[in-house]
């Protein structure tokens, strides 16, 4: 008997592992807890925007800590607007709207790009940009 090489991976498979990285951004986001976000993220993963304070950059460290001094934001929305896979790449782009918070204040709506990335542990958040509708 031949053995039969393992079935490809499917674009409806690879969407879902994508949604569900993307879940765990949105979850520590509403909760107001990184904890929650960082199994989406690559250990080297950046981000980048603009914000009512000026350009956030850099490794993602400070957006966790954003997230913990912000605190839960019950009332967000948010919706995966587009998905692109691209082989071992793939890109998401999220609104969200009705983020609060200790830091954010109340009724903002943020667009962000995703960069991903599939590793030995699925699929990885490795880029961040955001921007901040004033």
């Amino acid at each position: 008997m031949t053995p039969q090489a393992a079935p490809a991976q499917t674009f409806v498979s690879e969407y879902d592992a994508i949604v569900n990285t993307m879940k765990g951004y949105v979850d520590g986001v509403r909760a107001g807890r990184s904890e929650l976000m960082r199994p989406a993220f690559h250990p080297a993963a950046t981000f980048f925007g603009h914000y009512p304070g000026g350009v956030m950059e850099g490794p993602v460290q400070p957006l966790f800590d954003w997230i913990d001094g912000n605190g839960p934001a019950p009332n967000i929305e948010s919706r995966i607007v587009n998905v692109e896979i691209l082989g071992t790449i793939a890109y998401v782009r999220l609104e969200l709207e009705g983020l609060s918070g200790r830091l954010a204040g109340n009724g903002v709506t943020m667009s962000d790009i995703f960069t991903l990335m599939i590793t030995g542990d699925g699929w990885r958040i490795v880029q961040k940009a955001f921007h901040w509708h004033l």
